[in-house]
């Protein structure tokens, strides 16, 4: 796990860190002609060799992982080159994480299939408990509520409004997923401040609007929202105790 943290951290400071904008944008427009990528390469291999180092690696297997780590982050980066997507950045740095994964696992003299065991050993009861409860709060709450709200919506089509499309819906998800982990660390007072914090911009925003309908509609879909992540933690809760 050492060697995984620090392979890692190793990771993100080369990417987010070491790496100049104008190196991002040279490897965007050049793709595996630009000097960039290979220096950018470069420094993940220097900070992959100190992390090695660090963890007490061997010297030619850690070599040699170095060299699997600098030559994947060059591939991949070579592959996300000229795509600005939030889903290829995403993609791209689970392909990178994949890599130091695999290369941590190479150390571990236990066999894959005693590492999957001792992950199945430590599935609890509640960790299965919390997973469907996240499950639950996203889609099908998301689902549930525009359900609900069905009838408003088809009231407002055609009303004035600036919404970013798909953007409440986002907001939803993060909300419920504050809510539902500030229940199940037993943190209400987080809980609180998530309420005012979005209370106080939904005012800002409706007091410009000055539409009754809409502001019954954006309040009622901020309540069900929250209610539901209530819901589903209260019972998470309660079937624990």
């Amino acid at each position: 796990m050492t060697l995984f943290l620090l392979l890692l951290a190793a990771h993100f400071i080369g990417d987010f860190y070491l790496q100049p904008t104008k190196w991002i944008t040279c490897r965007h427009q050049n793709g595996i002609q630009s000097p960039a990528l290979f220096m950018h390469a470069g420094v993940h291999s220097i900070l992959a060799i100190i992390a090695l180092w660090l963890a007490g690696a061997g010297l030619f297997h850690g070599l040699a992982a170095a060299g699997v780590i600098t030559a994947t982050h060059l591939l991949i980066d070579w592959a996300k080159a000229g795509r600005h997507s939030a889903l290829a950045f995403v993609m791209d740095q689970l392909a990178h994480i994949l890599v130091i994964v695999f290369v941590s696992l190479s150390f571990q003299t236990a066999s894959i299939w005693q590492l999957l065991l001792s992950l199945k050993n430590g599935l609890t009861h509640e960790h299965i408990l919390y997973l469907v409860g996240y499950l639950i709060i996203f889609r099908p709450a998301s689902l549930l509520i525009a359900q609900l709200l069905s009838q408003h919506t088809a009231q407002l089509q055609g009303a004035d409004n600036d919404s970013l499309g798909k953007a409440g819906r986002y907001i939803g998800y993060v909300e419920r997923l504050l809510a539902l982990s500030f229940i199940l660390v037993d943190e209400y007072t987080g809980l609180g401040f998530l309420v005012a914090t979005k209370t106080v911009f939904r005012v800002g925003d409706l007091s410009r609007q000055k539409d009754m309908r809409l502001t019954e509609y954006m309040m009622l879909g901020t309540l069900m929202s929250f209610a539901s992540a209530l819901v589903v933690g209260w019972l998470i809760v309660k079937i624990e105790g």
